[in-house]
């Protein structure tokens, strides 16, 4: 009998062990997701980079001032300089990669400084494709929802923002009749920021403003039918609004923004939707000025001047993101790779496991 009971005490006592054991190393998992850390890079030039399109673990495209655009194949350890013609000085702030071989660039500025650049060869030889000619036009961003559809989105001509289309790759634009496009306010547009003040899935486009107001424009890319709906993201002066949108899915998103003049402050600036962008909850956060978020399923990362976090519960909590913060940001949409492009020529690579 007592070699009975000693046996099972010893019994107990090894599940007491393996039960804590386990705890333990659920613990430590859980805890080493809740520290991620950017591994950076830099590039050769001290430049601000907005424009970034990541491609794969190993390679990401980026652009900025000073007429910068490079790209890495080998994760950013080292990167390719590419130049473009007529682009003297220009600031791109945005790219698109179509395949390996069709890529997109966009520089913002008023009147002509305001272009589309493409390659069809991988980089080798670019072209302009469209070059604004509106005095008050200053394109902002693009996006493409094919390899033939897109749409460039700039500052507002005659009260409406101004649209560009293209079904052919971005070989051709044609404006969109000024009717067909979100008519907005005296002092109201959208930031050309990260690139992702405008954005898209499957058919469906949103664009966030702010200014006087701050809204979000709701279409689907065939019919050019604008919805507007308010939103409490704060606004008021020239600083303030939305910067960024993104969504995981055809109903959940996020937008956030703050004030440009405050990177390290923060107020009223975390958009919440859950029914595809029909209408916006205002969430309460401590996060600063944030010029970007992605999505990599449903965990969202935000990044701004002042650092990044990211959140698994639809921003109810946000964990630091260890190292400085970025402009913008572009996921891998086959990996949970984020890229991030900053100022000084700073990029940055984050897994999200």
């Amino acid at each position: 009998m007592l070699s009975f009971l000693c046996w099972t005490s010893t019994l107990v006592g090894m599940k007491k062990f393996l039960l804590i054991c386990l705890f333990s190393c659920q613990f430590s998992f859980l805890f080493g997701q809740s520290e991620l850390s950017w591994q950076t890079f830099h590039l050769d030039r001290e430049v601000s980079l907005r424009g970034i399109a990541a491609v794969s673990e190993n390679e990401c495209w980026v652009s900025g001032t000073q007429d910068t655009l490079a790209k890495t194949n080998n994760g950013g350890e080292t990167w390719s300089y590419f130049k473009l013609p007529d682009a003297d000085s220009l600031d791109f702030r945005d790219i698109a990669v179509l395949n390996e071989k069709e890529v997109l660039v966009l520089s913002v500025g008023n009147g002509a400084s305001s272009k589309i650049f493409k390659t069809n060869d991988g980089g080798q030889t670019w072209k302009v494709v469209f070059q604004n000619k509106e005095e008050e036009g200053f394109f902002d961003a693009f996006i493409f929802w094919s390899e033939k559809e897109g749409m460039m989105q700039g500052d507002p001509i005659d009260g409406r923002l101004y649209l560009l289309t293209t079904n052919d790759g971005g070989e051709t634009w044609q404006k969109v009749p000024t009717i067909n496009c979100p008519k907005v306010n005296a002092g109201e547009y959208a930031f050309a920021a990260s690139g992702t003040q405008i954005t898209s899935l499957g058919k469906t486009i949103w664009i966030g403003t702010g200014g006087s107001r701050s809204r979000v424009f709701k279409s689907n890319s065939k019919s050019l039918f604008w919805e507007s709906v308010e939103t409490e993201m704060i606004h008021g002066e020239a600083s303030q609004g939305i910067f960024s949108l993104a969504f995981s899915n055809k109903k959940y998103g996020m937008a956030v923004g703050g004030d440009y003049t405050k990177p390290g402050q923060g107020k009223d600036n975390l958009l919440l939707t859950l029914d595809g962008g029909e209408s916006w909850q205002l969430q309460k956060s401590n996060l600063d000025y944030r010029s970007s978020v992605a999505f990599v399923g449903k965990t969202a990362v935000v990044t701004g001047p002042s650092g990044s976090e990211w959140s698994s519960d639809k921003g109810n909590s946000w964990k630091k993101i260890n190292g400085i913060g970025f402009n913008s940001l572009s996921v891998v949409s086959t990996s949970k790779t984020v890229w991030a492009a900053g100022s000084e020529g700073r990029v940055g690579k984050l897994l999200i496991e």
